[in-house]
């Protein structure tokens, strides 16, 4: 299992549908910039993007052709530290 599922595993049920809503919304809209914003995503580096899902959580993900790839699952202080690993 790698760790985006562990960290989903782990939330409340109110926070996993979140982060959840957050990543349908965003495979919706990939490729859209102008919907980027309204939906909390932004880009990080490269290929890596950040999706808030509501005010303390965010995921971090890659986009890759064909798919969104979840890489964590975290806090702003949680993602920032795993930002620095890349």
């Amino acid at each position: 299992m790698d760790a985006a599922q562990k960290e989903l595993r782990v939330l409340s049920d109110d926070l996993r549908a979140r982060i959840l809503d957050a990543l349908l919304e965003a495979s919706r809209h990939v490729g859209d910039p102008h919907a980027h914003h309204g939906i909390g995503m932004r880009k990080l580096a490269k290929e890596y993007w950040e999706l808030r899902a509501g005010t303390g959580m965010r995921a971090v993900i890659r986009l890759a052709p064909g798919r969104l790839v979840v890489l964590r699952i975290g806090n702003h202080d949680e993602v920032q530290r795993f930002l620095k690993t890349l």
